[in-house]
């Protein structure tokens, strides 16, 4: 009952402001009001014209008895409530421009909270990219958080690693046959990225939610690392040791090449797509090969992790390659996917309340770094669906 009595009384003052009868007093504590940015904007949701259109058609799609009487049980009106309702000595004018704000009052708090959540727009949120954050695993179970050693170097047997400026960075083996080889893992969570130079010299860029286990130095007949997520490889030439990455269902060996491979688990399918040089893909099933392809510079291969079918073609590489080079780019993206890939980065949690919408197409080049308001109001205009969200953290997307 008490947030209805403010609701009224900043709904007087908005009417006297509307007709320039505030009191100096008045005029201060709306002002004293209006300081919090929260109510500015339902300030200005209210006296925008349009929003009376939106609230109308909203007011319609409710069950108005209905919600008349939850209003009544959640206010516990009384009859003596009622009578100083309708003693109040307000001039007709006014008392009509407030009841009209009042309305706006109730239909912003009804339209942007539910059980108790408060929900922001696109343009009210503040989330931030990710930033360069991973752990090192080592061979002897110890755990370092890179973004807390930065400018440190880490032992690894007779191997050591230099971690600056989100990079790892593996010193050269010098080839000693003698030099016993470590695994080491390199875990990359939400909403974070990191490089990595392999004791070989490769380099990995490792997205979002990912993490490569590797030797330390590589040792024996080949270069074989283990990719959970997503990574670009500039493999260092050698013929004499290929490079072979594994993931779930496939393996990919190179001798010297550039490619990126999306292999998250929880994605249907396993996407391998060259830049440079030339790269066999061996399909498995329970550690099986059901297939081999070879795939040239801009060929693409997809593997569907539940059927083991492949798909090959020709693309441009830009759109699959583009989140190391601080870009989003999307070719006729569907909805769910394009969320599915900004989640990763912004650490948040994507609720599409519309089946319909799911597969909506996008296409569009966006900066990766930018906090994520400003992608929001692009999606909300360009796929014509409506954002709101909550705590920061959980976004739902409707019609």
């Amino acid at each position: 009952m008490k947030k209805i009595k403010k609701q009224i009384e900043y709904s007087n003052l908005l009417a006297g402001k509307v007709l320039d009868s505030l009191t100096k007093e008045q005029k201060s504590d709306l002002q004293q009001w209006e300081s919090d940015p929260y109510n500015k904007k339902v300030e200005e949701d209210i006296l925008n014209p349009e929003a009376f259109k939106t609230w109308q058609a909203k007011v319609q799609s409710l069950d108005t008895s209905e919600q008349w009487e939850l209003f009544l049980k959640n206010t516990k009106t009384t009859s003596a409530d009622k009578s100083k309702v309708i003693k109040m000595k307000v001039l007709k004018w006014s008392a009509s421009i407030a009841a009209i704000f009042i309305l706006g009052f109730s239909l912003n708090l009804f339209f942007n909270t539910s059980n108790g959540k408060k929900y922001q727009t696109a343009k009210e949120v503040n989330i931030n990219p990710g930033t360069p954050q991973a752990e090192l695993v080592l061979s002897t179970g110890e755990t370092v958080k890179l973004q807390d050693s930065i400018n440190t170097n880490i032992s690894e047997g007779t191997i050591t690693a230099k971690n600056e400026n989100g990079l790892l960075a593996y010193n050269d083996s010098e080839k000693q046959a003698e030099i016993i080889s470590k695994t080491n893992t390199l875990r990359v969570p939400r909403g974070a990225e990191y490089q990595l130079v392999l004791s070989d010299g490769t380099k990995v860029w490792l997205n979002s939610d990912s993490e490569l286990t590797y030797s330390v130095p590589f040792t024996g007949k080949e270069r074989k690392v283990l990719l959970k997520g997503e990574a670009y490889f500039d493999v260092t030439p050698n013929k004499e040791m290929p490079f072979v990455v594994a993931t779930e269902n496939q393996d990919i060996t190179v001798l010297g090449t550039e490619f990126n491979i999306s292999a998250y688990t929880d994605d249907l399918n396993t996407i391998t797509t060259l830049v440079e040089g030339k790269v066999k893909t061996t399909s498995l099933d329970n550690n099986e090969v059901v297939k081999e392809n070879f795939l040239l510079p801009n060929e693409q291969l997809t593997l569907n992790k539940n059927s083991k079918k492949t798909r090959k073609r020709t693309v441009d590489p830009y759109p699959y390659i583009a989140w190391k080079e601080g870009r989003f780019s999307f070719k006729n993206e569907s909805l769910e996917t394009f969320f599915t890939k900004i989640a990763r980065w912004y650490d948040v949690t994507v609720i599409i309340d519309n089946e319909s919408i799911k597969d909506i197409r996008f296409t569009g080049d966006l900066p990766r770094y930018n906090n994520m308001s400003n992608i929001l109001k692009v999606i909300e205009v360009e796929m014509s669906v409506k954002i709101k969200i909550e705590n920061n953290k959980i976004i739902h997307v409707s019609k």
